[in-house]
C-alpha cells in the first residue's frame, strides 16, 4: 500500500492507474484492481481519532464501536474497487451532510466533554470535504467508462435493542432513489442477498424496513452523478457481538464469501440484460 495526498489520488484516478493507498493521511484507504462498473464503500468502518480529539472524548472505546460499523470493510475485501473510511464517525460521519457531519450530542449521549473549538470542527469538515471530492472524482471516471455504475454502500446495524422485533439480515434503503429508473436494479440486488445462506441464521433481506437509505452518500451520488446507483445497504450485526464488538469468525468468514459472490452475481445479471 502507497499513501497519497488528495490530488495525487485524483490525479491517479484520472489517469486510470491502478492503485491501493491510505489517502489523507490514512483518514481513508482507496483500492482500484480495475475500473470496473460497481465499487463497494464501508464508509463507517473506521475507528480512529486524531490526536487532540481522543482525550476529549466523552464515550469510550466501547461505546464508540457500538454504533461505529466494524468488520463492514471486510466483507467485500476482494472487490476491485473498494473505498473504506479509517477515521470514526465521532470525528465526522461521511453518511450526514458538511453542515451535521461533526456531532454534539450522538444516540442520547453527549460526545465531547470539552465543546469542540472551531478550528477543530473545520479541520473534521475538510476532512469530510476530502473523502467526497476525491469520491466525486471516482464515479465521473466510472461514468466516462460506463453507461451505469453502481455502488454497494455497506452499513451494519444494532438489533439487540429493545422493541426491534423480527429484523431482516439486509435491509436495502431506496428513499432517495429514483425507483421508477432503478426498481428492477433494486429488486434483483434483494433478491439476491435473500438467497444467502449462514451457518445456524436465518436469512432475509427487506426493503425500507429498518432504514430508509437517507444517508448522504446516497444524496451525493444523487444529485451529481447521472448514471450511478447507490444501493445502502445494511447488514444485521450477527457477524459480531454488538456489545462488546468482538467479531463471530464462523459466520464473518461465510458471509465474506457469501456476499462478495452475491455482489458478483448481481453485477454480472445486470450486465447481461
Amino acid at each position: 500500500m502507497i499513501e497519497l495526498g488528495i490530488d495525487e489520488c485524483m490525479t491517479a484516478i484520472r489517469e486510470g492507474k491502478m492503485f491501493h493507498a491510505a489517502v489523507n493521511d490514512g483518514a481513508f484507504f482507496v483500492k482500484i484492481e480495475e475500473y470496473t462498473n460497481f465499487v463497494c464503500t464501508a464508509i463507517h468502518n473506521g475507528h480512529r481519532l486524531r490526536a487532540g480529539l481522543v482525550e476529549n472524548c466523552a464515550l469510550s472505546e466501547a461505546e464508540r464501536l457500538r454504533e461505529e460499523d466494524p468488520y463492514t470493510a471486510d466483507i467485500a475485501v476482494n472487490m476491485p474497487i473498494t473505498v473504506v473510511a479509517n477515521d470514526s464517525r465521532y470525528e465526522y460521519d461521511l453518511n450526514r451532510p458538511p453542515e451535521t457531519c461533526v456531532y454534539e450530542e450522538a444516540w442520547g449521549q453527549v460526545v465531547w466533554s470539552e465543546p469542540l473549538s472551531d478550528a477543530e470542527k473545520a479541520t473534521s469538515l475538510e476532512k469530510h470535504t476530502a473523502f467526497y471530492t476525491v469520491l466525486d472524482v471516482l464515479y465521473e471516471q466510472l461514468e466516462s467508462l460506463h453507461p451505469q455504475v453502481q455502488v454497494f454502500d455497506v452499513h451494519s446495524y444494532n438489533y439487540r435493542r429493545p422493541g426491534m422485533g423480527d429484523v431482516p439480515l439486509f435491509n436495502i434503503g431506496t428513499e432517495q432513489l429514483d425507483t421508477q429508473r432503478w426498481q428492477a436494479d433494486i429488486d434483483q440486488w434483494v433478491e439476491r442477498l435473500g438467497r444467502i445462506s449462514l451457518p445456524g441464521i436465518e436469512v432475509r433481506a427487506a426493503i425500507n424496513e429498518v432504514f430508509y437509505g437517507r444517508g448522504y452518500q446516497t444524496t451525493f451520488a444523487g444529485k451529481r452523478c447521472k448514471n450511478t446507483l447507490v444501493l445502502p445497504t445494511e447488514l444485521k450485526k450477527v457477524f459480531m457481538d454488538e456489545l462488546s464488538g468482538e467479531p463471530r469468525s464462523d459466520v464473518l468468514e461465510v458471509l465474506h464469501a457469501e456476499f462478495e459472490q452475491a455482489i458478483s452475481d448481481h453485477v454480472l445479471s445486470r450486465s447481461e440484460q
